[in-house]
C-alpha cells in the first residue's frame, strides 16, 4: 500500500511538471505570435530569429560565418545600437533575449552625397524577453549613452553610416515582462507598445503558410504594399502589382534557404527568374512559386544571400 501511495505521488508530480512545461511553451508561443501579428499589421517586412543567432558573430549551427552573417542582416541596426550602450547593458539585453522579431517599411535610397550605402527604412525590433527580472530602467542606469526621452521611453544615438551620414536615433521601451521595443521612430514605439500591451489575441490568418514558415528558427515575410517611391531601393524592381507576398526561411541542418513567392500569376516569378541571380522559381502549388538556395559558405552563396535580403528591403547600393 505504501509503495502504491508513493507511486501515485510521483505520478502526480510528473503530470504537474509536464503540464507546467506545456503551459509555459504555449505562453511563449502566444507571446511570439502576438509580436508577429502586431508587426504584420504595422510593417511591410518582418523577420524572426532565435537569440542564438544574435549572440554570436561566427557560423550559425551548420552554416558558415558568411551565411550566418547574411541571416543577421535584418538585425544589423539592433546589434549596432547595442554596441554603443556598453558591455554591461548590451550583455544584459542579449542575455535576456529569447527571440527577436523586426519590422521594416518605407524603404528609401541611401542618403548622403555619394548615394552609396545601405537602404534606409523605418524599423522596429521586438525583443521577446526570456527573463521576468529584466528591467530596462536599470539597464539604462548602467549606460552613459542612454537618456530619458519621455515617460518610460529611453533614447540614444549611434554614429552615422555611409547610407545615413546623420546619427541614428534609437528609442526603446519595455512592455510588461514580455517585450523590449527598439525603433528609429518614436511614433512606432508608441503604436507598437500600445498594441502589444493590450493583450489582443494574435491574428495571423493573412500570413500565408504561417504554420509551415514559423516553425523555423530564422524566417522572413514581406507582404507587398506596392507603395514604394523607389522600387530599386525597396528591392521590388521585378515585382508586379499582383504579387502578394514573399517568404523566406533558413534550414541550417540542410544548409539551404527557401524562398517562396505568393502571387495569382507567374509574372513576378518570371521577372525574378530573368535576373538569373538565384536558382529559378518553380511552381509549388496554386499561386505559389518556390526556389531553394544552397547555403554552402562560398562566394556564390554569399552573393545569393545578398540578393534575398535586398528583395526584402535590406539592400546596399555600391
Amino acid at each position: 500500500m505504501a509503495r502504491m501511495k508513493w507511486a501515485s505521488k510521483i505520478a502526480a508530480m510528473l503530470i504537474a511538471f509536464l503540464l507546467a512545461g506545456c503551459t509555459k511553451s504555449a505562453a511563449d508561443s502566444t507571446v511570439q505570435q502576438r509580436a508577429a501579428s502586431t508587426l504584420f499589421d504595422q510593417f511591410e517586412t518582418i523577420f524572426y530569429a532565435k537569440s542564438d543567432l544574435l549572440t554570436g558573430s561566427g557560423g550559425y549551427k551548420q552554416l558558415s560565418q558568411q551565411d550566418g552573417n547574411t541571416l543577421r542582416v535584418p538585425f544589423a541596426y539592433f546589434l549596432q545600437g547595442l554596441d554603443v550602450l556598453g558591455k554591461s547593458a548590451s550583455h544584459e539585453i542579449l542575455g535576456s533575449t529569447s527571440a527577436a522579431l523586426m519590422g521594416a517599411k518605407d524603404f528609401r535610397p541611401p542618403q548622403g552625397p555619394t548615394g552609396f550605402g545601405d537602404v534606409q527604412s523605418r524599423f522596429c525590433y521586438v525583443i521577446v524577453l526570456g527573463s521576468r527580472t529584466f528591467d530596462l530602467s536599470k539597464v539604462a542606469s548602467k549606460s552613459d549613452a542612454m537618456s530619458s526621452a519621455e515617460g518610460s521611453i529611453w533614447k540614444w544615438s549611434v554614429k552615422g553610416t555611409e547610407g545615413h551620414p546623420e546619427p541614428h536615433i534609437f528609442f526603446a521601451t519595455q512592455v510588461g515582462h514580455s517585450y523590449l521595443l527598439i525603433s528609429n521612430s518614436l511614433d512606432d514605439v508608441h503604436a507598437m507598445s500600445t498594441k502589444l500591451g493590450s493583450g489582443t489575441a494574435p491574428n495571423l490568418r493573412r500570413f500565408r503558410d504561417w504554420e509551415s514558415i514559423s516553425r523555423h528558427e530564422v524566417w522572413g515575410y514581406r507582404r507587398y504594399r506596392h507603395t514604394e517611391e523607389s522600387k530599386e531601393a525597396a528591392g521590388t524592381s521585378q515585382v508586379t502589382p499582383d504579387a502578394e507576398a514573399l517568404a523566406f526561411y533558413a534550414d541550417p541542418k540542410q544548409k539551404t534557404g527557401v524562398l517562396r513567392l505568393f502571387s495569382p500569376t507567374g509574372d513576378t516569378a518570371e521577372k525574378m527568374n530573368e535576373t538569373r541571380l538565384l536558382p529559378p522559381f518553380k511552381v509549388a502549388g496554386s499561386g505559389v512559386w518556390e526556389t531553394v538556395i544552397p547555403l554552402t559558405g562560398n562566394q556564390k552563396s554569399s552573393d545569393q544571400g545578398f540578393v534575398v535580403m535586398s528583395w526584402f528591403g535590406f539592400g546596399v547600393s555600391v
